[in-house]
C-alpha cells in the first residue's frame, strides 16, 4: 500500500500499543496509529481517524473485543481486524475467526504482528481486485445486451443462402471492410473463422410461421481483414413477409478476456486458500506440542516445590518459633499449595483484574477460613475482611445473597 496507513489500537495498556508500533516500524511499515480504551473513542476514530486495519486486545476494562469486532463488522466490514491479547485460547480463537476477526496475535508473540498486518492488508487488496474484474465482467454483460437491445451492434441483413444485403457502420468496423466491398458481393459464413465453420452450419433459420422467430445465441469467431480473431456473440431474427433476416453481432472479445482472468485469480486464490488450509495444520501441531510442553512444566514445578520446598518448610514448623513465626510460616505453606493447585490457576486465568489480596482472601474462604482466622493469619482487621469479600462477590457476579461465597470458589477447584 502506497499511502500512510490508518492503523486504530483497542488497548488499554500504553506500553502493549508502543509495542505494537515498534514492531510495525521494524517491519518497514509507514504508518499513523491511534490507541483508544473506551468504547466512546472507538466509535469516534472510526468515523474520523477511519482506519485501514484495527488491533484489539480481547479484554479491556470498560470495553471488550468481541463487541468492538461486531461494530467494526456492521461500521467498516472491509476493515481487517485483528486480535492482539496475551492470553487466548485455541477455540476462544477459532470462535472469534469465525465471528468475522481476520486473525489474532498472542502478545508474547509480538514479531508475528507485522507479518498478520501485511497478509491481512493483502487479501483486502485482492478481494478488491476480484470484485473489480466481477465488477467489469458484469458491466460488460449488461453493456453488450443494451447495445444489443437498441440495435448498436454490428448487424447485417442477410438473405437464405447467407448473402450480405446491407451491413451498418459497427459491423463495417468489425470486419475491416467498407458497405461497398460487402453488400450484394460477399456472404457473412466468409468471415467465420474456419475451425469454427462446423459450428454454424447449426445454425437454424428462423421460420417465420414458428411461435418463436428469433433463433437461439450462438458463439463462435470471425476474422476479420487483417486476419485479426474475434469471439461474437450472434443472434438471428427473421423479417416478417420477407426471405430475410437481421443477423446481430456483439464483440465479446473483452468479456472472453476477462472471463479467463477471472478463472486464472480463481484458480491462484484455491492454490492460496490450500496454502492456508496447510500452513493450518501446522500451527495446530505446534500448538498441541505447546501444551504438551506447558503440562510437562507444571509437572516439574510441582514436584521440585513438593521435593524441595515442602521439606524444609516440615524443618522450620518443627524449630521453636513464636505464634507469630509459625503463623507465618502456614501461611507461606498454604500460598505454595494454593499456586500449584488448579483453583489459583482457575482463579488467576479466569479473573485477571483480581488483586494480590483479594486472591490471597479467596484462597482462605475456599479452605474454610472464618474471618477472626483471617484477620489472625494475616494481621489485618475484620473489617478490611468484609471488604475485600465483599469486592470478591462483585467481581465474580454473585448477586444472590444466598450464594455462598465459599461454596462458589470450591466450584473453581
Amino acid at each position: 500500500m502506497d499511502r500512510e496507513l490508518h492503523i486504530l489500537i483497542l488497548e488499554d495498556v500504553p506500553t502493549d500499543a508502543e509495542l505494537m508500533k515498534f514492531e510495525l516500524t521494524e517491519a518497514g511499515m509507514t504508518f499513523s496509529a491511534r490507541r483508544v480504551d473506551t468504547k466512546e473513542t472507538y466509535l469516534k476514530e472510526l468515523e474520523g481517524f477511519v482506519p485501514n486495519i484495527i488491533l484489539s486486545d480481547y479484554s479491556l476494562p470498560t470495553f471488550d473485543g468481541l463487541s468492538a469486532l461486531k461494530i467494526a463488522a456492521d461500521r467498516c466490514p472491509d476493515v481487517p481486524f485483528i486480535f492482539v491479547s496475551g492470553a487466548l485460547g485455541e477455540e476462544l480463537a477459532i470462535e472469534l475467526l469465525k465471528k468475522g476477526a481476520t486473525d489474532y496475535v498472542l502478545k508474547d508473540r509480538m514479531s508475528r504482528l507485522a507479518p498478520a498486518v501485511s497478509r491481512a492488508l493483502q487479501e483486502v487488496q485482492e478481494r478488491t481486485e476480484l470484485k473489480r474484474i466481477e465488477n467489469a465482467l458484469k458491466d460488460s454483460e449488461v453493456k453488450y445486451r443494451t447495445i444489443f437491445e437498441n440495435t448498436g451492434a454490428a448487424t447485417l441483413i442477410i438473405d437464405e443462402n447467407a448473402a450480405i444485403v446491407l451491413v451498418n457502420r459497427q459491423f463495417e468496423q468489425l470486419s475491416g471492410y467498407s458497405r461497398g466491398e460487402l453488400e450484394g458481393k460477399k456472404k457473412w459464413v466468409d468471415f467465420v473463422f474456419e475451425e469454427d465453420l462446423a459450428k454454424v452450419k447449426g445454425i437454424k433459420w428462423p421460420a417465420e410461421k414458428t411461435h418463436r422467430k428469433t433463433a437461439p445465441g450462438y458463439e463462435f469467431r470471425l476474422a476479420d481483414r487483417g486476419g485479426e480473431v474475434k469471439d461474437v456473440f450472434a443472434t438471428l431474427a427473421a423479417i416478417p413477409a420477407t426471405h430475410t433476416a437481421v443477423l446481430s453481432l456483439l464483440d465479446i472479445s473483452e468479456r472472453k478476456l476477462a472471463e479467463e482472468a477471472l478463472k486464472k485469480r480463481e484458480q491462484e486464490l484455491e492454490i492460496q486458500s490450500q496454502n492456508l488450509e496447510e500452513a493450518n495444520t501446522a500451527l495446530k501441531v505446534l500448538l498441541k506440542h505447546r501444551e504438551e510442553d506447558k503440562i510437562t512444566l507444571e509437572e516439574q514445578i510441582l514436584a521440585n516445590v513438593n521435593k524441595l520446598v515442602f521439606p524444609n518448610l516440615e524443618v522450620l514448623k518443627a524449630l521453636h518459633l513464636n505464634e507469630t513465626q509459625l503463623a507465618h510460616v502456614r501461611i507461606i505453606e498454604q500460598h505454595l499449595h494454593d499456586i500449584v493447585s488448579p483453583f489459583l490457576r482457575n482463579l488467576s486465568s479466569s479473573y485477571l483484574n483480581l488483586t494480590p489480596r483479594e486472591i490471597q482472601i479467596a484462597s482462605l474462604v475456599k479452605d474454610g477460613k472464618t474471618t477472626k482466622e483471617i484477620t489472625d493469619l494475616l494481621n489485618i482487621s475484620a473489617t478490611a475482611v468484609d471488604f475485600h469479600r465483599k469486592n470478591l462477590r462483585s467481581k465474580f457476579g454473585i448477586k444472590n445473597k444466598r450464594t455462598n461465597l465459599r461454596s462458589y470458589l470450591t466450584t473453581l477447584s
